[in-house]
């Protein structure tokens, strides 16, 4: 990536994908495995969460008080705050010498990509990862889970299987824009962070 005319070092990392891919488990796992190549400087952010702690509002509550709509307003505005909040220098030099973080992992929402330009906004902000899951694979993590998510809350199976597929279909074209993609079913950690690596 470049600014202006000197080479920037990717700082965030934003995983894209539909839910139950894994994305925060991944964004996790992805922290703890680069820590010691980075000297520890590595932290890994969740939208959802750090939309229930800056309004003190759960996702259920959002959806069901407010609607989507209020909701995604909440989660654009957070995405969009990281940088401000805390994107350390883009100079490598600086990274190595400061005591700040070199990289920030960040698991998106499901739907994050598809509203209010947030997926260009991450193109442009950082190098962003597509988790992808087919429906099969949804389906199973669905059968498993404890809590469905609020956007399944009271639907049958049939119902719950119609909307996943309606919503992959829409929402393919914005996640398939990701500089790069990986398979959710079997993610290769080792593969994905050496990817990270080589686009610092």
């Amino acid at each position: 990536m470049k600014n202006s005319d000197s080479e920037v070092k990717v700082l965030m990392v934003f995983l894209v994908g539909y839910m139950y891919s894994g994305k925060s488990t991944t964004a996790r796992l992805l922290a703890d495995y680069l820590k010691d190549r980075f000297d520890g400087k590595v932290e890994w952010i969740d939208t959802d969460q750090a939309v229930e702690e800056r309004y003190h509002l759960t996702i259920a509550d959002c959806f069901r008080r407010y609607g989507e709509p209020m909701f995604r307003s909440l989660e654009s505005a957070v995405l969009k705050q990281l940088v401000v909040d805390g994107q350390p220098s883009a100079d490598a030099n600086a990274i190595e010498q400061s005591n700040n973080r070199a990289i920030t992992i960040v698991s998106t929402g499901g739907g994050t990509p598809c509203f209010n330009d947030n997926m260009q906004w991450m193109l442009d902000h950082g190098l962003t990862i597509y988790l992808r899951l087919d429906e099969e694979g949804i389906m199973k993590r669905i059968a498993v889970s404890r809590k469905p998510r609020p956007i399944l809350a009271d639907m049958s199976p049939e119902q719950r299987s119609e909307r996943i597929h309606a919503q992959l279909q829409q929402r393919q074209p914005f996640y398939s824009k990701a500089h790069l993609t990986f398979d959710a079913a079997n993610p290769d950690l080792e593969t994905i962070a050496q990817a990270i690596i080589e686009h610092l």
